[in-house]
């Protein structure tokens, strides 16, 4: 048997060579040659394909073989343990390992030491060789060089002084477009497929480990080696993503809702109740996108994925909610009563908003003490950066969420004043809020308007009930047109009817999009 590796065969160690060799000592000792074979693999191990071709040949042809030769142990393999292991296999065939050049007497159990040490001395010139190989990766990732595959959408290439470097590919673009588009909420089942449609092939596993690579927004993670901890340092390449995006995806991937009035809502203009209304066959959720006609000509439609049972123009769907909107009428009457409820609940306060207000403290207390306790873990080395970037980010955001429901429960008369004002401007205007909202707007008021599920018949979006707010304010709307304010403040019972997140949630809209 004869093996090369790439490198090996680069320094003239041929296959030719040791072919030559061995049939030589054939030869001179009058060995018969069954079958010879060779490989240019690696000895890491025998999952080599020759050496596999070679076990499938024995067990094959039982008896047939009874000596395999090697020019030198280091041809057999360069690790001990597998080694030895396999010797004793191909013992139990009947088959004896020789080397030509370190011939062994087997039959000489002190013979064996000597075997050992001639495996032992490959492997450790593979470990010799390992450890140089990785310093000097480890010192170029250290100056901030990236001398490995160039992640996509950047290609490998040389500097002025030909070392290895990567540069911005022609496809970079598409990486970007991909962080913004996920950051916004697009799936990355959705992702994948438009990257795949023009030309790069990605699984949904290297799409999550791409997303999640601080490498493109500049950085190079230095993995950790004996006590010198994994380290994230600046990159001598061009970022493809700023600071910022790469976060807001990291958020995006650990759960952390966003503070920002979009959130992270991806839809196109035309397709605001994408993910909003629901198929009255399976009760999935419609999608939407838009197809082309014989003529050339797009449209665009909602329809379900899963049953395929429907697909409505998105036109007639849109033009239907603004028009069931539109059948809101929010007197001056009514916004008396409105403003009725709101006092009530921000006067009302109750025990259990105390205890809400305990626990969530409580909460935070304990959130603060396990982002010391991962701190302390950092420091001590007990965990590598990586790792504390990706749960600290998860921590914050628990933390995040965390003090926004305390702000939440801790309202202030300020706060009051604006809720009420801002109320009072979605829920008088709710056609016209609606209209000139962004998608992520139209989404919010959609959800706080209708609690539950939406379906379109063909003519009508219907649903099981409305916002309880508006339920009171629209029952109660002929009655208070004809009555006076003691009336009114008769009808204040029915806010004990509305659930009051519904009445925040409303109120807030129109806040978030002052801020």
């Amino acid at each position: 048997m004869c093996r090369v590796s790439s490198d090996e065969q680069a320094k003239g160690y041929s296959l030719d060579i040791q072919h030559e060799q061995l049939v030589t000592y054939c030869r001179r000792n009058n060995i018969e040659i069954v079958k010879d074979f060779r490989e240019d693999h690696s000895a890491k191990n025998f999952n080599r394909p020759e050496y596999q071709k070679f076990l499938a040949f024995l067990k094959k042809n039982k008896g047939a073989l009874d000596l395999l030769l090697v020019t030198s142990w280091d041809r057999f393999s360069r690790n001990l343990t597998d080694s030895l292991i396999m010797i004793r296999t191909l013992e139990k065939y009947g088959v004896e390992v020789q080397a030509i050049e370190q011939p062994i007497d087997m039959r000489i159990p002190e013979n064996k030491a000597m075997l050992a040490m001639f495996l032992a001395i490959p492997e450790i010139d593979n470990e010799r060789r390992s450890i140089k190989i990785r310093g000097g990766i480890r010192a170029a990732l250290k100056s901030g060089r990236w001398s490995r595959m160039a992640p996509l959408g950047y290609k490998n290439s040389r500097d002025a002084n030909n070392k290895p470097i990567v540069i911005v590919g022609h496809n970079a673009n598409l990486i970007q477009n991909a962080f913004k588009e996920f950051s916004e909420g697009k799936p990355q089942s959705d992702i994948i497929r438009d990257l795949r449609k023009k030309g790069i092939k990605v699984s949904r596993s290297n799409m999550s480990k791409l997303l999640r690579n601080p490498f493109y927004m500049g950085k190079i993670i230095i993995p950790k080696l004996g006590e010198e901890p994994t380290q994230i340092i600046n990159g001598i390449h061009e970022a493809i993503v700023s600071d910022s995006l790469f976060f807001k995806v990291q958020d995006v991937l650990n759960g952390v809702k966003s503070n920002k009035k979009e959130g992270y809502s991806f839809q196109r203009e035309e397709f605001p109740l994408r993910g909003i209304l629901f198929c009255s066959s399976c009760n999935a959720k419609l999608t939407a996108s838009k197809s082309r006609s014989a003529t050339g000509r797009r449209y665009a439609y909602y329809h379900c994925n899963y049953c395929k049972n429907e697909r409505f123009p998105s036109e007639d769907v849109n033009y239907n909610m603004e028009s069931i909107l539109g059948e809101f009428q929010f007197t001056k009457e009514s916004k008396l009563l409105y403003e009725l409820m709101v006092k009530n609940l921000l006067n009302n306060k109750t025990g259990e908003d105390e205890l809400s207000l305990d626990k969530l403290t409580t909460q935070l207390n304990e959130q603060n003490m396990r982002i010391q306790k991962l701190q302390d873990l950092y420091v001590d080395g007990n965990i590598d950066n990586e790792n504390y970037m990706l749960t600290l980010q998860r921590y914050e955001g628990i933390r995040r969420d965390l003090k926004d429901k305390i702000e939440a429960l801790n309202v202030t008369d300020l706060t009051y004043g604006k809720w009420l004002k801002s109320g009072i401007s979605v829920l008088g205007n709710l056609n016209n809020f609606y209209n000139n909202g962004s998608v992520g707007d139209k989404q919010a008021l959609l959800s706080s308007i209708f609690p539950e599920k939406i379906y379109f018949d063909g003519k009508k979006c219907r649903t099981q009930r409305i916002n309880e707010v508006l339920r009171v304010i629209m029952l109660n709307n002929s009655v208070l047109e004809n009555k006076k304010s003691e009336q009114i403040y008769k009808n204040i019972e029915l806010s004990t009817l509305v659930e009051s997140e519904r009445i925040q949630h409303f109120s807030k809209l129109h806040i978030l999009k002052e801020v």
